[in-house]
């Protein structure tokens, strides 16, 4: 958490990009495609991992499939944060 004089420079700085850059709030709104990608490409060669890797492939796809569901997560996260703050600035 940051102290009140820390989110104030924050705020600041904030002020300062949106001022200097009118598409900065647009563009940190949006979360990553890559995320989105990353995930569908992990779930994608989770099969291939078990049908050539055996008990190895298997491992694998667990992992993989764990991993795109953790991206995935953190782009709604990221899209409810994003919609949280954008909100906050339009009062």
């Amino acid at each position: 958490m940051l102290k009140p004089e820390e989110q104030q420079v924050f705020a600041d700085l904030v002020t300062r990009l949106e001022s200097a850059d009118p598409d900065f709030r647009r563009r940190a709104a949006r979360p990553p495609q890559r995320w989105a990608v990353i995930a569908v490409l992990l779930w994608s060669i989770a099969p291939i991992c078990i049908v050539y890797g055996g008990w190895t492939g298997l491992i694998e796809a667990v992992l993989a499939g764990i991993y795109g569901t953790h991206l995935m997560q953190k782009r709604k996260k990221w899209a409810a944060a994003a919609e949280s703050i954008s909100a906050s600035g339009r009062r």
